[in-house]
């Protein structure tokens, strides 16, 4: 029997490709425009997508997503295979417009979608909604970006910085860190009646974190380095830091040992929640020229992404498979597919910031 929703392949597809994209990031086997591109667009942002398009109807206390929430990821799937092809290949500005024309739709289409269940939900609306709207948004933008490089071609360092960089902290950033304040809770089996009020009160500091360091990084003194001279992308760096910082705080207050288990979702989603951390405070290091840019790439998607994926994919994977009542079923694949989720996790995020600091 198939799933009743695409999230099991692409969580499948998306490990691959971020396993891949490491791969090419360490040996140098491929232009780092390509294996990024591997890990993102054709890895991430549809398995986010998706992933938004279960949590929504979660969240507004609605019926099942249906069709309507599955067309978006599938179409980010296309647009991210687009993009792929287009640096794998001798390189297309057409193709690449294509591809980010195509994952534009498809955000909008899940945005009007969440916009439409919000209207109709009972009660008031869960917080996390904001934050799946705002990383829609950071999406939008950095494939705006990417459309008006041909127009603006004196600016395309600028815009492909902007890209980058609204795509890392804004879209992957802000999905994760509103996904994680509801999902580790939920991995562990305790509550955190603090989550909601987090959700509440950092998403303003953390969108402008992530703006201030997008915006900051195009604005640098020409020959020097991403961040350097920038007082914007510093100030970014602290109050999107700062976010992470309580966050993790507020878990180890909680939660203590449970995320330091050997097995299990809840330390993995711990790793990549100190591994965005990590990259956050090496992106200072990159701006001011000390570490270059290939690595800190390569870090993002190891000490970051891969535990964030694996984690979640770990744990949610049994109900994609076979949503309903939960049965042993669902116990059984669950242990098996998180044993050894806090090794793994661990391995990660330290693998992923030796290969920033010493590659």
């Amino acid at each position: 029997m198939f799933p009743s929703t695409p999230l099991p392949f692409l969580a499948v597809a998306a490990v691959l490709a971020l396993t891949g994209a490491g791969i090419l990031l360490i040996t140098g086997q491929a232009a780092p425009q390509l294996a990024a591109h591997l890990a993102l667009a054709l890895g991430v942002m549809p398995l986010i997508l998706a992933a938004m398009g279960y949590f929504v109807p979660v969240l507004t206390r609605s019926g099942a997503a249906g069709p309507a929430a599955w067309w978006p990821p599938i179409m980010a799937w296309g647009g991210g295979a687009l993009a792929v092809f287009s640096f794998a290949n001798e390189f297309s500005v057409l193709v690449l417009e294509l591809a980010a024309a195509v994952a534009g739709l498809a955000a909008l289409g899940l945005g009007g979608w969440t916009l439409h269940r919000m209207r109709n939900m009972l009660g008031a609306r869960h917080r996390g909604l904001d934050w799946y709207l705002a990383a829609l948004g950071f999406l939008l933008l950095a494939l705006l970006a990417v459309i008006l490089m041909p127009l603006f071609p004196e600016q395309r360092n600028n815009l492909r910085l902007f890209h980058l960089h609204a795509n890392l902290l804004g879209f992957v950033g802000l999905t994760a860190l509103g996904t994680l304040q509801v999902l580790l809770p939920t991995c562990i089996g305790q509550p955190d009646p603090d989550a909601v009020l987090r959700l509440r009160l950092d998403l303003k500091w953390t969108v402008a974190g992530a703006l201030l360091i997008a915006v900051g990084v195009t604005s640098r003194p020409p020959g020097q380095g991403a961040m350097a001279g920038s007082a914007l992308a510093l100030v970014g760096t602290v109050l999107y830091g700062v976010a992470i910082l309580r966050m993790l705080n507020a878990w180890q207050a909680r939660f203590g040992r449970a995320l330091l288990q050997i097995h299990g979702a809840a330390p993995s989603l711990t790793s990549a929640a100190l591994g965005l951390l990590c990259l956050l405070i090496l992106g200072i290091a990159h701006g001011f020229g000390w570490l270059p840019a290939r690595p800190a790439i390569a870090g993002y998607v190891i000490a970051f992404l891969l535990p964030l994926v694996s984690g979640a994919a770990a744990h949610l994977l049994p109900i994609w498979l076979r949503p309903g009542v939960q049965t042993p079923w669902h116990q059984v694949l669950r242990v098996r597919l998180c044993r050894w989720g806090g090794i793994r996790g661990l391995s990660l995020l330290l693998f992923g910031v030796l290969i920033t600091l010493v590659t």
